[in-house]
């Protein structure tokens, strides 16, 4: 009985956590692997990435894999049925668990919500490079809204951000746009010497990634006076602002209140985006709170897996 397990799993779209815990909570194991996105590395980039840090855990512990009794997994692109049950097929085969260890798959937004309130009740706005927004009534319904992607959404995301700003300087180039100095910041950024070079910069070996670093850039120009940077940080925190007062509206609380926290690289590291976007909810929904996550999401996906188990053994 002592020995019995469980495990969390933050698959994001840069890297992925997992954690092992007791059954009564205590830190048995963690490590960080590659990607566990479908849509960015493959079925076959996700199976490796699994098959390396179960390989790499059962061999860095005494753990054995019939005494797991339950893992939730929150995989950045996972929203489909068909996504949930094939990414549960791979991480039970990777894992070698039994038939019988309980596995949930879910979003990766999910854990990261029950990390940040220890329970699935509250409204979570992710600004990383992508955005979403998560929140949960207390009652077993989730709403979501964003997440769908760098093509389809993202909006007020580092790339989202990144990719205005990228816009703006050609735009200046053509003498379409405003004057700015983010074309000068945007071939030293890349490493190029004139703006056409941009093109084959881009999108040749495209990186989300890269343009979404960018956003660090756009940073520095805003605090520097930049007005066309401010205007697209402004415009940042109010598609951000939409993401988590359209979840409270759809919840049915945009009067009663509650609890919003926010996570991410991108917004957490930006204290003008935070504060920008903070007052526009606030503004929207005075009788909520914006409060700083109690938690991370490889902590939340541990909280969900204990819920399982606990759920099982009623």
């Amino acid at each position: 009985m002592n020995n019995q397990w469980i495990f969390g799993i933050d698959g994001g779209g840069t890297a992925t956590r997992l954690r092992i815990e007791s059954l009564e909570g205590k830190v048995l194991y963690q490590a960080e692997g590659s990607s566990l996105n479908p849509r960015s590395v493959g079925w076959n980039g996700s199976r490796k990435t699994l098959d390396d840090l179960f390989g790499s855990m059962y061999k860095s512990t005494n753990l054995s894999t019939d005494e797991c009794i339950s893992g939730f997994a929150g995989v950045a692109g996972i929203d489909r049925e068909a996504d949930t049950g094939t990414m549960r097929s791979i991480i039970r085969e990777a894992g070698n668990l039994a038939f019988d260890t309980l596995i949930e798959v879910k979003n990766d937004s999910i854990p990261a919500l029950a990390g940040a309130f220890g329970e699935l009740r509250g409204i979570l706005l992710i600004a990383g490079t992508g955005s979403i927004a998560v929140g949960a009534d207390g009652a077993g319904r989730i709403i979501r809204s964003g997440g769908w992607g760098h093509i389809l959404g993202d909006e007020g995301s580092a790339y989202w951000v990144g990719l205005r700003a990228l816009n703006a300087a050609i735009r200046f180039q053509d003498r379409r746009g405003p004057q700015t100095d983010l074309l000068g910041r945007a071939l030293a950024f890349f490493g190029e010497k004139e703006a056409f070079s941009l093109i084959p910069a881009i999108y040749e070996d495209f990186d989300k990634a890269k343009i979404a670093a960018f956003a660090r850039i756009v940073a520095e120009e805003q605090d520097r006076g930049d007005e066309i940077a401010r205007q697209i940080f402004i415009e940042a925190s109010e598609e951000l602002a939409l993401l988590a007062t359209s979840i409270a509206i759809r919840l049915g609380e945009a009067h009663s209140g509650g609890r919003i926290a926010f996570s991410g690289g991108f917004i957490t590291n930006n204290e003008q985006l935070w504060r920008d976007t903070e007052a526009r909810i606030l503004s929207a929904l005075p009788r909520h709170r914006v409060v700083v996550p109690q938690a991370d999401a490889t902590i939340g996906a541990c909280i969900l897996a204990r819920s399982i188990a606990n759920a099982a053994a009623r």
